[in-house]
């Protein structure tokens, strides 16, 4: 397994479980909707992880862009939280959800390109 495939599981096993955990907590009419929202994205995310991890390299090239980009997304969203919790260089004030959610979008689509052109070097030699 390759640190590719690795990373890739993990940043898309990430992005489900954010997904899901926040649709379920907002779709659910109760207060205390986070206590099924969290376990059903985690569950998902575990999922997602697993079968990414396995079939990873079995998978057909456009497949690959897409969990590519979503697990740059994924990752993203934890890197910039973590340096909004520690408060690196004071960027706690300027990280907020909106620039986020931006910011992890565009090193989603970063991802995606980068895994095309790695795609692309290796066909070519």
């Amino acid at each position: 397994m390759h640190s590719r495939t690795v990373l890739s599981a993990l940043g898309a096993g990430i992005t489900t479980f954010l997904v899901v955990a926040i649709a379920v907590i907002e779709l659910l009419p109760f207060e205390f909707s986070a206590l099924v929202g969290l376990p059903a994205g985690l569950l998902a995310g575990g999922a997602v992880f697993a079968a990414i991890a396995v079939r990873y390299d079995q998978a057909g090239e456009v497949l690959r862009y897409a969990v590519d980009a979503a697990a740059g997304f994924g990752l993203a969203i934890v890197t910039l939280q973590a340096v909004s919790y520690v408060n690196l260089a004071g960027l706690r004030s300027v990280l907020s959800v909106d620039v986020t959610v931006a910011v992890a979008a565009v090193v989603g689509v970063l991802a995606a390109v980068a895994s095309w052109l790695m795609d692309r070097r290796e066909r070519d030699v």
